[in-house]
């Protein structure tokens, strides 16, 4: 008897407490931050935390949860990012008007020159930027299709006009996609632009891609990461690789229309910081730029880099430099005469990559005076000079053809040097 009062005893304690439990509702967790907040301040594991309950709350509530779940995505893009942020020194940045970046980029003049696509075009479709290169006779730019979305774009310029534009090919666009603010190194390979996609970390990012000559696209493009990019807007990459200086352009921490230009130092390798002996705070100080001081690591590289800014800024860079060409290396190092080539072959080898060059220009020349006389022809006329016409663009093929290979060839003998 005493035996089954015991366990009559125990029953009831364990269904009023399991009465009191249910009585009771879960504890919710309660955030002093919005995730947009907690991503700004680079704690994108707060952010997951604080989006994946809203996610579960909404799901609860039969509502839609697309915003949460894009937001959630790009948190978990950021972590990735953190973990991989490139070590930069930066020397300076300026905060002004996003209207007046432009007049604060002074480049060299074998890097071209960036100006607003309204001021090129003489029409506002936007307020993307243009480039064009040194020669003057390439455009990349930026432009809105049928449904209002951004594009890029190019046109060169044969026989004294502009030819009708093309979309540079190699881009995985959606729908929604947007492309703008382009800039390409001196080699006329390798290009920066901005985008707004799904492998955007917020806003605007920055890309860079490779154009393939032998596929006549772009390579896959790379989100270049953080410090770089943000989820604020990011955008207009520029590396002057003469001056040994780069500049780039961020929204982040900053009023509507007001933007951040960074000056940094550009490398040839891509190093990464070490998470476990900076920290993982300090690492994420380092991603969001907080203050460029803590990345001055080699003051003579600094001091040397500011004497460079100056002199950009004064316009007392040596101009008066001999320049017979212009061929780039690599995107650090460009030869302007033969002697600049380390390697006998590779001096040789230009030698002919000149001459080349010069029978290309003249055949180029040759081509666009044939097809204006084309033009101005009767159709008799035409078929006689058409046959012409089509032997100088057969030569123009090869030429070129013969200029990639010579580029490859004394590029990969003079980087073995």
């Amino acid at each position: 008897m005493k035996k089954t009062f015991i366990l009559l005893a125990a029953l009831f304690l364990s269904l009023n407490l399991s009465a009191q439990k249910k009585g009771k509702k879960a504890k919710e967790p309660v955030y002093t931050m919005t995730p947009q907040e907690a991503m700004a301040a680079y704690d994108f594991t707060l952010a997951e935390e604080i989006l994946e309950h809203q996610i579960a709350d909404l799901t609860r509530k039969k509502q839609s949860t697309i915003h949460e779940e894009a937001l959630l995505e790009a948190a978990r893009k950021s972590q990735i990012k953190l973990h991989a942020t490139e070590q930069v020194t930066f020397i300076d940045s300026i905060i002004l008007p996003k209207t007046q970046v432009l007049k604060q980029i002074k480049l060299s003049r074998e890097c071209g020159t960036i100006m607003n696509y309204a001021d090129f075009f003489k029409a506002g479709k936007h307020d993307g930027t243009l480039f064009i290169n040194e020669l003057g006779n390439r455009i990349v730019y930026s432009e809105p299709n049928e449904k209002g979305h951004l594009r890029l774009k190019e046109q060169s310029l044969i026989g004294g006009e502009w030819q009708m534009e093309t979309q540079l090919k190699g881009f995985d666009e959606e729908e929604e996609d947007n492309f703008n603010f382009p800039f390409m190194l001196a080699d006329g390979v390798t290009m920066y632009y901005a985008a707004e996609c799904e492998e955007s970390l917020g806003g605007y990012d920055i890309f860079m891609t490779r154009y393939d000559a032998d596929n006549q696209q772009f390579l896959a493009p790379e989100n270049i990461g953080m410090p770089f990019n943000s989820p604020a807007n990011d955008y207009l990459m520029v590396l002057d690789e003469e001056q040994q200086l780069g500049w780039f352009v961020t929204d982040r921490n900053q009023p509507t229309d007001t933007v951040c230009l960074y000056i940094f130092i550009p490398t040839e390798t891509r190093r990464i910081y070490n998470e476990q002996e900076l920290g993982a705070k300090k690492l994420a100080a380092r991603a969001r730029i907080s203050s460029i001081k803590d990345t001055w690591k080699d003051m003579n590289a600094v001091n040397s880099a500011k004497k460079r800014l100056a002199e950009a800024r004064q316009g007392t860079k040596d101009e008066a430099r001999k320049r017979d060409f212009t061929f780039v290396i690599n995107d650090f190092r460009t030869c302007y005469t033969l002697n600049d080539f380390k390697d006998p072959l590779a001096q040789q080898k230009a030698k002919i990559w000149i001459e080349t060059q010069k029978e290309y220009d003249a055949k180029v020349a040759e081509l666009a005076s044939l097809r204006n006389r084309y033009a101005q022809m009767n159709d008799a006329q035409r078929q006689q000079i058409a046959a012409q016409i089509r032997l100088t663009e057969s030569t123009l093929e090869r030429l070129a053809a013969d200029k990639l290979n010579l580029e490859k060839e004394i590029r990969r003998v003079e980087l073995n040097k």
